[in-house]
C-alpha cells in the first residue's frame, strides 16, 4: 500500500508540474510585444543594448522600449520607424540620417527634443500631439509643411543649414499659437513665402535669424512676408525687432502678397551690394528721408534725397554685414528694407 500511494503521489506532483507548465506557457508565448518590421531599425535597438532578444525578428518586447528616455538611431539606414510609438516615456529622438517617407511621433507625448537632420525622403511628419515638445532642429527634408499649432511649449525651431539653398520645400510656416518661442532659426528656406509671428509674445523672442542666400551667392527672392505682434514697431526697427537679422519683409497682411501697399513705394538693388544701392520708387515722390542702421539700431548714415535727382546711395564705406535702410517720404510714411553689404 505504501508503495501505491508513493507513486500516486509522484504522478499527482508530476500532473501538478505540468499543469502550472501549461499555464505559465501562453504567458510566455503571448507577453506583449511592439512591431518592429525594419531590420535596422531593430539591429540599431540590439546595439544599443535596448532589446534583450538579440534576433532580428521584427518585433521587441514592449517592456525593452517602455521606458526609454533617449533613442539616438542617427546614421542606421532605416526606412520604417514603425514601433517609434512603444516608447511610451521618450523625451530626446535623433533619427537623423535615415530614409524614412514619414515620421508618426503622435504616440509619444513625452517627447522634448527632436532632431530629423538629413531625413532625405522625409515628406511628412505627424507632431500635433506632441504637447510637450521643446526644440526642433532640421537641417535637411522633404517637407513642404509644418503643423506646429499645438506645440504650445516649443521653445526653439532651427531649420535649415548653411548650403544648398533649398533645404525642404515649406511655403508657408504658422508659429501664432507658440506664445514660448524664443529661438528661431530658418537658413535658406528657398520656398518660405510666409510667416506668421503673431504670438503676442514676440517680446521673448530674441534669438530670430531668417536668411536665404541662394547657391550663386545671391539673396533669395522674394524675401519672405512676416506677419508680427507690433508690424509699426517692426517697421522703426524697434524692439524686439531690433535684435532680428536676416531678410524679409514685415507686413500686416501677407495674403496680399509681397506687393501689398506697404511694398510698393520703393525697391532697392542690387542686394547683397558692394559699392551703390539704387533705390527705385514707382510713385512720383521728391524728398525723401532716408537712414541706415547697424542691426544693434544704431543710425550710421542719414541723407536727404531729392528723388527726382538722386536715386542711388553710396555704401561703400559700410563693413560686411546686414543693415537697415529706413526710408520716409514727404507724407512721413516709413518704409524700411533689408539690405547685405558684400
Amino acid at each position: 500500500m505504501k508503495l501505491i500511494f508513493k507513486i500516486y503521489k509522484t504522478r499527482i506532483s508530476m500532473l501538478n508540474i505540468l499543469c502550472i507548465g501549461l499555464f505559465l506557457l501562453p504567458l510566455g508565448l503571448y507577453a506583449q510585444v511592439t512591431n518592429i518590421p525594419d531590420p535596422n531599425f531593430k539591429q540599431a535597438l540590439i546595439d544599443l543594448g535596448i532589446d534583450s532578444d538579440g534576433m532580428i525578428n521584427g518585433q521587441v518586447l514592449t517592456s525593452d522600449i517602455e521606458n526609454v528616455i533617449l533613442l539616438n538611431v542617427n546614421n542606421k539606414n532605416i526606412n520604417d520607424f514603425t514601433g517609434i510609438e512603444g516608447f511610451d516615456a521618450l523625451e530626446n529622438l535623433d533619427v537623423s540620417f535615415n530614409f524614412m517617407p514619414s515620421l508618426d511621433l503622435s504616440g509619444n507625448s513625452n517627447l522634448k527634443n527632436l532632431v530629423f537632420d538629413r531625413s532625405f525622403n522625409l515628406s511628412t511628419i505627424d507632431i500635433t500631439s506632441n504637447l510637450n515638445l521643446e526644440t526642433i532642429k532640421s537641417n535637411y527634408s522633404l517637407l513642404t509643411e509644418l503643423n506646429l499649432s499645438n506645440n504650445i511649449n516649443l521653445l526653439e525651431l532651427d531649420l535649415g543649414e548653411s548650403a544648398p539653398s533649398t533645404t525642404n520645400g515649406i511655403e508657408n510656416l504658422d508659429l501664432s499659437h507658440n506664445t514660448m518661442l524664443h529661438k528661431l532659426h530658418l537658413e535658406n528656406l528657398e520656398l518660405l513665402r510666409v510667416l506668421d509671428i503673431r504670438s503676442g509674445f514676440n517680446f521673448i523672442l530674441t534669438d530670430f535669424f531668417v536668411l536665404c542666400v541662394n547657391d550663386d551667392g545671391d539673396a533669395c527672392e522674394p524675401f519672405p512676408c512676416l506677419m508680427v505682434d507690433d508690424y509699426a514697431a517692426a517697421q522703426n526697427n524697434q524692439f524686439p525687432y531690433s535684435e532680428w537679422d536676416g531678410l524679409f519683409n514685415f507686413s500686416e497682411d501677407c495674403s496680399l502678397g509681397t506687393n501689398d501697399i506697404n511694398e510698393k513705394l520703393f525697391s532697392i538693388y542690387p542686394n547683397p551690394v558692394n559699392e551703390v544701392l539704387v533705390l527705385n520708387g514707382t510713385k512720383n515722390i521728391s524728398n525723401l528721408k532716408t537712414q541706415i542702421y547697424s542691426t544693434e539700431g544704431k543710425i550710421l548714415n542719414t541723407q536727404h534725397i531729392d528723388f527726382n535727382k538722386q536715386t542711388t546711395i553710396n555704401v561703400s564705406n559700410l563693413s560686411s554685414g546686414i543693415y537697415f535702410l529706413n526710408i520716409e517720404d514727404e507724407s512721413g510714411r516709413v518704409e524700411v528694407k533689408k539690405f547685405v553689404k558684400q
